[in-house]
């Protein structure tokens, strides 16, 4: 599973930009995404959600403080750090109206960029909610069990009614081996079905293909776990 805070960084200087990212590398576990112009910022922070965002003010196509914009549209939750070689006092109003959490003036301190990534992590701690239906399956998927919606790479997949049923018991039971019968007693809550360890044989087989590679476990013996 992946719990990295995620940091998008702008900006088109490639030297300024390489010396920045191992800074950041060397002290924090962070999932860094970099731009070099702000429209492919923008497209990245579309695609990733980044918690926070570093950007420089002058970048070609689209600039620091038009991408902030368009970020702020989306989320008023993202973390926003201003990286400039120029300090001119409109560009820094314009930027504290897009509640940043910092200005810094080029060439940046390493000890002012820590305190500020301190800060945004700071920040984003009260927020972080621990929600009870929804478990996380690997890095790129996820299942909430209220809502019956499985979600892997940010696509929602359609799951039949069994299969819902099925990821919704061996979530409840997770990193716990379960036994084929208990499985079909729960599923299909039918005393008089006759039993058929093949059927669960089949739905699973069926559910592990919409699942994250080794996250349902065929144990020897009739059991399966979801190894969360």
């Amino acid at each position: 599973m992946n719990n990295k805070i995620k940091l998008l960084y702008a900006e088109d200087e490639y030297t300024t930009r390489q010396n920045h990212i191992s800074y950041i590398k060397s002290r924090y576990n962070f999932e860094i995404y970099v731009a070099g112009d702000g429209e492919k910022a923008l497209e990245l922070y579309k695609k990733y959600k980044p918690e926070i965002v570093m950007t420089d003010i002058t970048m070609p196509k689209m600039t620091g403080l038009e991408l902030i914009f368009e970020i702020r549209k989306i989320s008023k939750h993202t973390k926003l750090i201003i990286l400039t070689a120029h300090s001119e006092q409109d560009k820094l109003l314009q930027a504290l109206e897009l509640q940043v959490i910092n200005y810094l003036i080029k060439p940046i301190n390493r000890q002012k960029l820590k305190k500020s990534l301190d800060t945004a992590l700071e920040l984003l701690a009260p927020k972080i909610e621990i929600i009870e239906n929804v478990f996380i399956l690997g890095d790129s998927a996820s299942y909430n069990t209220q809502t019956q919606v499985y979600t892997q790479n940010m696509q929602t997949v359609k799951l039949t009614n069994y299969e819902n049923k099925l990821l919704e018991y061996l979530c409840e039971r997770k990193n716990v081996k379960v036994n084929c019968y208990d499985i079909f007693i729960h599923l299909w809550d039918d005393l008089d079905r006759e039993y058929s360890a093949e059927s669960i044989r089949t739905l699973v087989k069926n559910l592990r293909k919409k699942l994250p590679d080794d996250l349902l476990e065929n144990i020897y013996g009739g059991f399966y776990r979801l190894n969360v």
